[in-house]
């Protein structure tokens, strides 16, 4: 019977060549790889891992970056916290567009910190823009007159259009005609050196109309009259219709 390996008009060197489909280090391939060593680990684990590499780590910084988007997406939902979002929003994107640019493993981490800390800052901009129009719809400086009186001596606080209050002492009564803003204007009369007497505040309107007053007495007392209190007042006094008919609005 004829070898089926043999080459055609015969080969001196027939019978050292190895099985077919054999390869170096291959059982019965009569060759043995690397100096009679096998290979190292993980050259038979090229596809598939072969259990031998380490998973792929999540990136610390997209991590972070997604960590910060939904921080600040949270916050800006919070009335008088979401200005936090003016801070985080942009940094979560900036570090998830820097994820998505340098291709970090987790790219879901850097693309959801983008879009949150992006929905963070435009909610948080929306509440500003929001509270800086109510604000300059109900504030408007008009002409009034601030009335202060105590027995003894008193620290008088006044505020007209600036945020800060301006401070002096005062005794007797103090009487001023000062252009104030409607919702920040104010005036806050408190007792000094242990002073027990009565203490109050009151003030007016350009016509004499009396707008609000408050009194205390005794030591530390404090009297407090602000201008947004009145604005309070009037918001209150709205009648609002408990039923609208349908029909009405027909």
């Amino acid at each position: 019977m004829s070898d089926p390996y043999a080459r055609p008009g015969g080969d001196p060197h027939h019978g050292s060549w190895s099985s077919p489909g054999g390869y170096p280090g291959q059982p019965g391939s009569g060759q043995e790889p690397y100096g009679g060593q096998y290979p190292p680990n993980g050259y038979y684990g090229y596809y598939g891992n072969g259990g031998n590499q380490p998973p792929p780590r999540t990136h610390g910084m997209t991590t972070f970056a997604m960590v910060t988007g939904i921080v600040a997406a949270v916050i800006s939902l919070v009335p008088f916290l979401g200005f936090i979002s003016f801070v985080l929003g942009p940094l979560a994107m900036v570090l998830g567009i820097v994820g998505i640019a340098k291709r970090f493993r987790s790219r879901g981490f850097s693309v959801t910190a983008l879009v949150t800390g992006t929905f963070g800052l435009l909610v948080s901009i929306l509440y500003a823009v929001l509270l800086s129009t109510i604000l300059s719809f109900y504030d408007n400086t008009q002409s009034f007159e601030f009335e202060a009186e105590g027995t003894g001596e008193y620290e008088l606080s006044l505020t007209t259009t600036s945020a800060l209050p301006v401070t002096t002492n005062e005794s007797g009564r103090y009487r001023s005609t000062v252009d104030a803003s409607t919702l920040f204007g104010g005036i806050v009369v408190t007792n000094l050196d242990g002073n027990r007497g009565t203490i109050s505040c009151r003030i007016y309107d350009s016509t004499g109309n009396l707008l609000v007053e408050n009194t205390d007495v005794g030591i530390d007392a404090v009297a407090e009259c602000m201008l947004s209190d009145v604005l309070v007042r009037k918001v209150e006094d709205l009648d609002f219709p408990e039923e609208i008919s349908a029909r009405g609005l027909g």
